[in-house]
């Protein structure tokens, strides 16, 4: 479905302008552009849809998924995000010098009040040669913290790769 009517598009532009996805504070200040092959609106439901190859981009920021679903409250604040695909990708320069962190998952839950992205199903995080991986993974990005797996299965491991440190003599 094609979204011609003026009053959707203008909604659409809005919900851009105020949804932060995995973006740093800089970036956060940024425009967001959001591309896809379709789009969908339930003002009464307070949920949008977008489908194929959807490009979200938001200053260095950059996430692909071939289905996005954006849920808000009353107020046409986005309180969810649900992006699925084969894969979800996204990436993201931290700062200036800094490697670009990557992230991919066949699911990924983002919560803009708390910026908790939520990465399940074949996660996978890195930062230049260093990995995390399970089925797991939570990225709190206002404080820069990782947790990966769930203590309640234990049949599911995470996997870790720590690069040493190339400069010598520290």
């Amino acid at each position: 479905m094609r979204i011609k009517s003026k009053g959707l598009l203008a909604l659409f532009v809005y919900l851009l302008a105020v949804f932060p996805v995995f973006a740093l504070e800089g970036d956060t200040k940024e425009p967001m552009t959001l591309e896809s092959n379709s789009g969908f609106f339930d003002d009464q439901k307070g949920l949008s849809v977008y489908t194929g190859d959807v490009i979200i981009i938001q200053g260095s920021m950059r996430m692909e998924a071939d289905k996005v679903i954006v849920y808000m409250d009353k107020q046409r604040e986005i309180t969810k995000m649900v992006a699925t695909g084969n894969f979800v990708t996204f990436q993201q320069t931290p700062e200036d010098g800094k490697d670009i962190v990557h992230g991919k998952s066949l699911k990924a839950d983002y919560f803009p009040a708390t910026k908790l992205l939520v990465l399940k199903k074949q996660a996978v995080m890195w930062q230049g040669d260093n990995s995390t991986a399970s089925e797991y993974i939570e990225y709190d990005r206002a404080n820069e913290l990782i947790k990966a797996g769930d203590v309640s299965v234990s049949n599911k491991r995470v996997h870790v790769i720590l690069q040493p440190n190339s400069e010598e003599g520290k």
